[in-house]
């Protein structure tokens, strides 16, 4: 018995590790309106029914090779699993669409400090069982973004329990529409104390300045969580260079919130 039941636990293994596939990867430099620059490595692990990986016990080590064949120098790895809430908004029907539910997303990620170099970066995971999953990214370069300030944010509830936020688009960021496309994503960390338990995030076109966040989204946000972490990202639309203003804090997503009040970096 014993011995058909070690035979069952090496096959379910193999066969899981085996199911095992890279899904999405990216090198990305960050830039934050505090001051602090790094890079990033990010990617996502799935099964064979393509869900996200639930934990990261399939994982023995993960290694990054730049475009010049040379193993950069990663932070440890982190794994990292959430709840979302997420959103487009659809210009040509000048509409905005949120997923009804809750949906559960992970990735790993790693960070580095050595410059970027244009080409292709290659992801190497080392999976349990002794296979090497690859990958490659191809890095077309950093992007000279500006920062949407927190400053500039502006938190109000209309009489109907929507919440509208906007924010000031930089001046330049104007000028540079017709040499490099840039998307906005507009975040919110929920969290319960100091812990984050949520997330809500929605992409918008860069030109735009206001976010329309529907009652039934504010509600269900408000239901997972007693703080909540607003923060707007700058993207290249090549996902290669990404800005980040300061942190806003609110302990509720109804108040009324001017510029420059309740900041954290």
């Amino acid at each position: 018995m014993k011995k058909i039941f070690l035979l069952v636990f090496i096959l379910g293994v193999a066969t899981c590790a085996d199911a095992v596939e890279v899904s999405w990867m990216y090198v990305q430099h960050r830039l934050y309106e505090s001051g602090r620059t790094y890079n990033r490595l990010a990617f996502g692990l799935t099964d064979d029914s393509g869900r996200e990986l639930a934990n990261d016990m399939e994982v023995a080590s993960i290694s990054l090779v730049n475009p010049e064949g040379q193993v950069v120098k990663l932070s440890d790895y982190r794994f990292s699993r959430d709840e979302e809430i997420f959103g487009i908004y659809d210009a040509m029907r000048s509409q905005w669409q949120f997923t009804e539910q809750w949906q559960v997303d992970s990735w790993f990620s790693a960070d580095f400090s050595e410059p970027l170099i244009v080409g292709g970066y290659r992801l190497l995971v080392n999976i349990i069982d002794g296979r090497v999953l690859k990958y490659v990214f191809d890095f077309k370069g950093t992007a000279e973004l500006p920062i949407i300030s927190s400053e500039s944010f502006e938190l109000r509830p209309d009489p109907f329990g929507n919440v509208i936020w906007k924010w000031e688009i930089p001046i330049i960021l104007g000028h540079m529409v017709f040499n490099l496309h840039t998307v906005v994503k507009a975040s919110i960390d929920i969290l319960k104390g100091d812990r984050q338990v949520a997330y809500f995030f929605i992409k918008i076109p860069s030109h735009m300045s206001y976010l329309f966040i529907p009652r039934d989204i504010v509600r269900k946000m408000s239901t997972k969580g007693d703080r909540f972490a607003l923060r707007i990202q700058l993207e290249t639309g090549d996902i290669t260079t990404r800005s980040y203003s300061n942190t806003l804090i609110v302990d509720d997503l109804n108040t009324v919130v001017f510029s420059g009040k309740n900041r954290a970096e």
